[in-house]
């Protein structure tokens, strides 16, 4: 997949998570609306509706260029790590599917870190 963006949210699930993605997808557009949204699927099941209510840019796990990655991550936990390898955008934040963000989190993000924990408790 061709960078698309250079920041955008990522999330993904399974076809036992959908029910709960749609809460995270729901807040993400309420809170960030211009953002851009990558849905990283694992499995062969229809995500058409999150798609079309959430204007997702769609990343299957079992559709990555590299299908030895594809068969490595794809079952697993590690599922999510696809966007990494072949995501669309240059840099972006990862939520699980069963996160809810209750404000803007761009102001919070800092660009020089590879990886930050968003959570008040943690310095």
């Amino acid at each position: 997949m061709k960078v698309q963006a250079p920041f955008g949210i990522v999330t993904g699930c399974h076809a036992g998570d959908k029910f709960m993605v749609g809460a995270t997808l729901a807040s993400i557009r309420h809170y960030c609306p211009d953002v851009p949204i990558c849905l990283t699927v694992d499995g062969d099941f229809d995500v058409s509706d999150l798609e079309r209510e959430y204007d997702l840019i769609i990343l299957r796990v079992s559709d990555m260029e590299n299908q030895e990655m594809a068969d490595f991550i794809g079952g697993s936990s590690h599922a999510k790590h696809a966007a990494m390898w072949e995501g669309p955008f240059e840099f972006y934040v990862w939520l699980d599917c069963d996160a809810i963000i209750w404000g803007d989190l761009r102001p919070q993000i800092q660009t020089n870190l590879d990886f930050q924990i968003l959570w008040d408790g943690v310095s």
